[in-house]
């Protein structure tokens, strides 16, 4: 069964869809998300200043292309955190 996505996840494929400018079917498809979601994320993106919308087209802002890219570099940080946290419970086992 697939784990199921953090909110950070979702918005990091909201944002990457909209970094080259896309409608919201696309984004939707895109970021494989329902459209009462897809609305979510896009309203909450755009309160805060990271999509603005022009012609029907959704376009990262400049705020929004430095959150979304230190919210890669978190999740990769993240990931060599979760990775580390792994090899030390295997440590323990062995003990």
């Amino acid at each position: 069964m697939a784990k199921k996505r953090c909110h950070y996840d979702i918005l990091l494929a909201v944002l990457m869809v909209c970094s080259s400018g896309a409608r919201k079917t696309r984004i939707m498809y895109s970021a494989n998300l329902s459209y009462d979601l897809t609305n979510k994320y896009l309203d909450l993106a755009q309160r805060n200043g990271l999509v603005v919308r022009k012609d029907n087209l959704y376009f990262l802002s400049e705020k929004g292309r430095g959150f979304m890219e230190k919210l890669r570099r978190f999740k990769e940080i993240y990931g060599q955190v979760k990775e580390i946290e792994q090899d030390l419970k295997r440590s323990l086992i062995r003990m």
